[in-house]
């Protein structure tokens, strides 16, 4: 069986071909360095490294240049499955390699195909299917009836690129794939620690919020007082309160509002606040810090977790500590960063909290 890889970058080496290895796929990777696509055909292997220093070899692999559209269109006219990691504002930019493979398995193998999107984004699944439906001529958009866009939760930390020929990934050992149960076509692919969820959008927020908005938090904060490391951030005695104080709270607010089950929810939430602070990740703050306009959109992990607090007459100070450290994040080499401090030179905070963060009162 083959597994269709879109991104040979972070999570689709150090997650997603690692899960299909051990459900016995080859992955082949759709990649746009020629050096990496070299580097694995010639190796036919690639590897991660677990947080306690043991290395894992991943085989077999195979890539292919994103650049050859009729070679992608092949490989994902026979792929048993096909996924993404390639950051959600790019996945738009695969629609012209997809709307091939969608011609080519019609003609040769017209069976439906379930594409599993790694972007941890709740709008992934139409940010794709706009864009496929702009390559795709009218009498050719039935065909994406045959393709499930199927968006997942991805959980792993992926943390830094190892050197190597190819490089390896630096990983957690977290191995769930939680995806969309309501977007799956036919039966879910044969893919250790994949659990379809409903409703998604739920187990998505909890993921979103908890653990990507927290990481923000002391991301941010970190950052604020001139940390370098995750890990250093919380041994500061005043992060790490506010670190907790927004854990205990937004897990009070998700059991208020959703229906979680109190048992499982609370051992996810152990879960990933044991995982944020595993001591041995050492997680650059810029990794984490990276893209504030992003994380600073009304539903994304900062804004996000911070209404549901309010709403839900929560504490959300250590959420409003955390989207004012955002707003005053400085990364030269972060075009997003930068043009976020632009904003603020020259509209003002309250501007860019109401305008762009979508808070009228804050």
């Amino acid at each position: 069986m083959r597994a269709l890889q879109f991104g040979a970058g972070k999570i689709g080496r150090g997650f997603l071909a690692q899960l299909y290895a051990r459900s016995g796929f080859e992955t082949v990777f759709v990649e746009a360095r020629a050096d990496l696509v070299a580097s694995l055909n010639r190796h036919r292997a690639c590897w991660i490294e677990w947080t306690d220093g043991v290395r894992e070899t991943i085989t077999p692999v195979a890539a292919i240049d994103a650049r050859d559209t009729d070679a992608v269109a092949e490989a994902f006219a026979q792929a048993a499955v096909a996924s993404t990691a390639v950051g959600v504002s790019a996945l738009p930019t695969l629609a012209p390699l997809i709307a091939a493979g969608l011609r080519r398995r019609a003609a040769e193998n017209p069976t439906p195909l379930n594409l599993l999107l790694g972007e941890n984004a709740l709008d992934a699944h139409t940010r794709l299917q706009t864009a496929l439906l702009e390559q795709l001529a009218p009498h050719e958009q039935p065909l994406l009836t045959q393709l499930g866009l199927v968006r997942c939760i991805i959980g792993r930390q992926a943390v830094a690129e190892l050197p190597g020929d190819p490089p390896g990934v630096r990983v957690d050992r977290y191995s769930k794939l939680p995806v969309d149960a309501d977007a799956l076509i036919g039966e879910p692919p044969p893919i250790a620690g994949l659990q379809p969820v409903r409703p998604f959008e739920v187990y998505m927020q909890r993921k979103l919020y908890l653990h990507n908005g927290l990481h923000a938090l002391v991301a941010y904060l970190g950052a604020q007082k001139g940390y370098q490391t995750i890990q250093q951030a919380l041994q500061d005695a005043e992060i790490h309160a506010l670190f907790m104080q927004g854990a205990n709270a937004l897990t009070r607010a998700f059991l208020k509002k959703h229906p979680f089950d109190p048992v499982e929810h609370e051992e996810a939430v152990h879960d990933i606040l044991a995982r944020i602070q595993d001591p041995h990740l050492d997680d650059p703050i810029a990794r984490v810090a990276r893209e504030p306009l992003r994380k600073l959109r009304p539903d994304d992990r900062l804004v996000g977790a911070y209404k549901l607090l309010v709403e839900q007459g929560e504490d959300a100070t250590p959420f409003r500590r955390a989207i004012l450290a955002a707003l005053a994040y400085n990364d030269p080499t972060d075009p997003e960063s930068q043009q976020l401090q632009a904003w603020v030179r020259e509209r003002g905070a309250e501007w860019v909290l109401r305008e762009w963060c979508g808070l009228e009162r804050f």
